[in-house]
């Protein structure tokens, strides 16, 4: 009876552990990156801008829509709260790069970012009508919960 149990608490211990520890994809990443471009359909379409992250080690390029003003506004604000706008990126660096969703190369590292998010769920996710656009951005999409800057 004793090693009854102890297999029973074995198999119980082995399945915590296995099934207890796995990461819900609500689950906040905390990272490093830049900000390198935005969404060209919010530009062109004054919709709230889409802003393209990629992280410090280049594993991840991300895209996120809760970091600028509800409404399109220039320059652009980046920010996680009305009271805590972290840069304004200059109407200059959108007009230049209308088509591209990238900032160029001389401003890459210039927008640091130290941030926490989670993937967006399906109804947190930002769709924008942009049928006048050639280019379409496929990154994940990302809900940024804090950040400041790096």
């Amino acid at each position: 009876m004793k090693s009854f149990k102890q297999i029973l608490l074995i198999l119980l211990a082995a399945m915590t552990t296995t099934y207890g520890c796995k990461k819900d994809d609500n689950d906040l990443i905390h990272t490093e990156g830049y900000i390198v471009g935005f969404d060209p359909c919010t530009i062109n379409h004054h919709y709230r801008i889409g802003y393209v992250i990629i992280t410090a080690d280049l594993k991840d390029t991300l895209i996120t829509y809760n970091l600028s003003d509800n409404t399109y506004k220039m320059p652009a604000s980046v920010m996680c709260s009305a009271s805590d706008t972290l840069y304004k990126i200059p109407e200059l660096y959108f007009q230049n790069f209308r088509n591209w969703p990238f900032f160029s190369d001389t401003l890459r590292y210039k927008y640091g970012i130290k941030f926490s998010y989670s993937i967006a769920k399906e109804n947190e996710k930002i769709y924008y009508l942009c049928t006048t656009d050639i280019l379409f951005l496929s990154y994940p999409q990302i809900i940024i919960k804090s950040a400041t800057v790096h």
